[in-house]
């Protein structure tokens, strides 16, 4: 059965989907997403999946299957479209409050999940008004989907099927427990309630530029770059960059040790954003070159040379898919799916890093709770780094005169978490001193422009 997600407007529809036409119906729906978002839904009878657009990128992506909505990487997507059974295409036009709204039933996992027979609805309702929650209240059933979007206590908008900027009936409260009310005296409903109101982009996202004029399968299932540690051009190493970021310096906790005192203990970082690929030097006594030029942080192209004292780092791309033409959607659903983990896919890989040099993780996930006009927001540090700044694609976003596009990151270094001021003329405060790079410490108070963060271990 298919669940009908709400939309505001039909952009598309092709009941004679093929797979030799998704770059064009990828192309095309990117362009559209520039002046609003919109989401592709595949459905073939049995899967549904979705792709969702923001801002002229792939924001992130997902399924539902035996009725439950599953976050998914945007690989997935890519792998599933060419083994669904005559799937037919459909294109649908959000409000950013909307694809918000959706998102989060894709992503979060609910503060309370009833049915209708357990809950009354008047009585949650009452209490979200007024206590002032900003939330969304979902009901649900294996063909119907509404969401109830409260902002300071207050109904503000209502999602259901094509949905409209204004309540038909009454106020969207009314109007609400009226189709609720309405279903469940045939069948009932769950209600869920998600208070979680961070939504974050897949992980596998990279940046598409407008000019971009490729496949898409080879940009996201692409084998992971190559680094290799060279000395006077014999290889002393090297490593499939297939995470975040590698460290290099001079003390065994970074990821590539170089062992020389003309390097730094942290000399620089090799770090990955949205598909690209950097160096950035941290502040080191002698400096970081790519191809024989000094650079703070720089961007990496095949063949690249990065210079730390005696030793260079070759920068390769490699050709081909990181997923074997063979391998069936069945058998990568078994990985991602069951598991509902992107660190469980098993990426096959040539010359894997040796485990003896895996990175250590600081244990449990720090946070920002970010202040809101919408309350308070929590934000994981799960993946090792985040970014801050005006910028759509920023891990979070922050407003405002002379705020750079990425403004700041924090970044998890071993057992500590660090807070870095890379551009932009407005300062970043942490507990009333304005600073470069800091170690955060439990319950620092983060200020960047009107925006205040409390950092939590």
């Amino acid at each position: 059965m298919r669940i009908v997600l709400p939309y505001v407007n039909v952009v598309d529809r092709q009941d004679d989907f093929s797979k030799a036409k998704l770059n064009q119906y990828l192309n095309s729906y990117l362009k559209a997403s520039r002046s609003r978002p919109c989401y592709l839904e595949l459905y073939d009878g049995t899967q549904q999946r979705f792709l969702f657009f923001r801002g002229g990128q792939i924001y992130a992506a997902g399924s539902i299957l035996d009725f439950q909505y599953q976050e998914s990487p945007i690989r997935e997507f890519l792998l599933a479209a060419g083994s669904m059974n005559f799937p037919r295409l459909s294109c649908y036009e959000l409000s950013s409050n909307m694809l918000h709204s959706i998102l989060i039933i894709f992503q979060k996992k609910p503060a309370l999940r009833v049915e209708t027979t357990l809950v009354d609805l008047d009585e949650l309702l009452n209490k979200i008004e007024t206590e002032g929650k900003s939330c969304i209240v979902n009901a649900s059933h294996e063909k119907f989907v509404a969401m109830l979007r409260y902002e300071k206590g207050s109904a503000e908008a209502l999602f259901h099927e094509q949905s409209l900027a204004t309540p038909r009936e009454g106020t969207f409260r009314d109007e609400f427990l009226v189709k609720i009310y309405t279903i469940t005296a045939e069948k009932q409903l769950t209600i869920s309630l998600y208070e979680d109101l961070l939504v974050t982009y897949a992980a596998d996202a990279k940046t598409v530029d407008e000019s971009f004029d490729g496949n898409f399968e080879d940009l996201y299932l692409a084998k992971p770059p190559l680094i290799s540690l060279q000395f006077k051009d014999k290889e002393i190493d090297h490593w499939v960059f297939d995470r975040p970021q590698f460290k290099i310096g001079r003390t065994p906790d970074n990821d590539i040790v170089i062992d020389n005192l003309a390097v730094s203990r942290l000399h620089a970082v090799l770090e990955e954003e949205k598909g690209n690929y950097y160096v950035r030097d941290c502040d080191s006594l002698n400096g970081t070159l790519l191809n024989s030029q000094r650079v703070g942080r720089a961007k990496l192209e095949d063949g690249d040379e990065v210079c730390i004292g005696k030793h260079n780092i070759v920068f390769r791309r490699q050709g081909g898919q990181a997923v074997p033409a063979g391998e069936t959607i069945q058998g990568f659903d078994q990985t991602m799916i069951i598991n509902a983990s992107v660190d469980a896919v098993q990426i096959p890989q040539e010359n894997p890093l040796p485990a003896s040099r895996s990175k250590r993780r600081v244990p449990g996930n720090p946070r920002l709770i970010m202040k809101t006009e919408y309350g308070d927001r929590v934000i994981e540090l799960k993946n090792g780094s985040l970014t801050i700044g005006s910028d759509l694609s920023s891990d979070v976003v922050v407003e405002g005169m002379f705020v750079a596009k990425k403004h700041a990151e924090i970044i998890r270094e071993e057992d500590r978490v660090v807070l870095r001021h890379l551009r932009g003329l407005r300062t970043v405060s942490v507990s009333g001193k304005k600073v470069r790079e800091v170690e955060l410490k439990n319950n620092d108070e983060i200020r960047i422009a009107k925006d205040e963060f409390i950092f939590q271990e």
